[in-house]
């Protein structure tokens, strides 16, 4: 029996980008928020991470490290793409400090919406327990414009309905 896996032209492209991994199986849902282009050099594709996730190599394969039985599931992938790829390092660290907070932010939304959900497990969710200066602080709230929130809650929907 042949099957069909399709790729989407938006996850080719060299971008920071957040997404979520949508993992179904037959009666529970398992969420595992992500970014990429979070490294000092290279911004790799969004679909390079998502064959990483279920690879043999322990370091990168964070699906298959987390779900028993992750080849008796299907997965959909929700993403966003944030900034293009700069060439300059200046340019890069604000993508990369930027794509770090729409993700903490991303996850802070996603355990939101998850709330007395038992049929749903966020497999990463971010605590927030880490102590931060108030430059640390600013910094990340100026990342937390009208437009981002537009883009979380769009994916925020998006994740809900690939849920349902």
């Amino acid at each position: 029996m042949p099957y069909t896996f399709q790729l989407h032209r938006e996850s080719l492209k060299r971008k920071f980008a957040i997404y979520v991994v949508v993992a179904k199986a037959e009666k529970h849902i398992d969420l595992y928020v992500g970014k990429v282009g979070d490294n000092r050099e290279g911004c790799n594709p969004l679909i390079s991470r998502c064959g990483n996730h279920f690879s043999y190599n322990h370091i990168h394969s964070q699906i298959r490290n987390k779900i028993d039985d992750h080849e008796a599931r299907d997965y959909i992938y929700v993403f966003e793409h944030l900034d293009d790829y700069p060439d300059g390092s200046d340019d890069r660290r604000y993508a990369i400090d930027r794509t770090n907070e729409m993700e903490r932010w991303l996850n802070q939304e996603i355990q939101q919406v998850i709330v007395g959900r038992r049929d749903i497990t966020l497999l990463n969710p971010y605590k927030g327990t880490a102590k931060m200066n108030s430059e640390t602080r600013a910094k990340r709230a100026a990342f937390r414009t009208t437009d981002a929130k537009v883009q979380i809650h769009a994916l925020v929907a998006a994740v809900v309905d690939a849920c349902d």
